[in-house]
């Protein structure tokens, strides 16, 4: 499934708020940092890691932030996707029951997340546990429903 990813670089911890974040540089037509994060959430009462990604953009209080909005459109989508989900494999050698959390900046994106999950689904499915969240309900993954945000454990994990 991942083939050629970009090298990863892992950005650090910050124990306070137990994120994590990793960075690599996407080389299509520009050279652009990308910051891949997995930030703690709750949901519903339950504890989450939501799985964002973006660009690297300066921010004036903070120092830096991340712009997960922007169309990058820098020649190299399938790198880029085979780099971040190269992190969920890094995130699962730290954090191996994590629940980990994805939704797109929109529904269009969310979407896209799903069909990518469909199309390497042989490799995807013996590693790790996908379900998705539609009509208040957290449904077995199935390529053509469009879900809310998707859940994502590794195998041999109750979810």
């Amino acid at each position: 499934m991942i083939s050629n990813p970009y090298p990863l670089t892992r950005l650090g911890y910050i124990p306070d708020t137990d994120e994590r974040y990793y960075s690599f540089i996407s080389r299509g037509k520009k050279n652009i940092t990308k910051v891949i994060a997995f930030t703690p959430i709750e949901k519903d009462g339950n504890k989450y890691y939501n799985w964002g990604f973006g660009d690297l953009v300066k921010h004036e209080t903070t120092g830096f932030d991340i712009d997960d909005k922007t169309d990058s459109n820098n020649g190299d989508v399938k790198r880029v996707f085979y780099t971040v989900a190269s992190a969920l494999s890094a995130f699962y050698e730290i954090n191996p029951g994590a629940t980990v959390h994805i939704k797109g900046s929109n529904q269009q994106r969310t979407n896209i997340y799903g069909k990518i999950i469909a199309r390497h689904w042989t490799e995807i499915e013996p590693i790790y546990v996908v379900r998705g969240f539609v009509n208040g309900q957290i449904e077995p993954f199935q390529e053509a429903v469009e879900f809310d945000h998707l859940l994502i454990l590794k195998k041999n994990v109750n979810l």
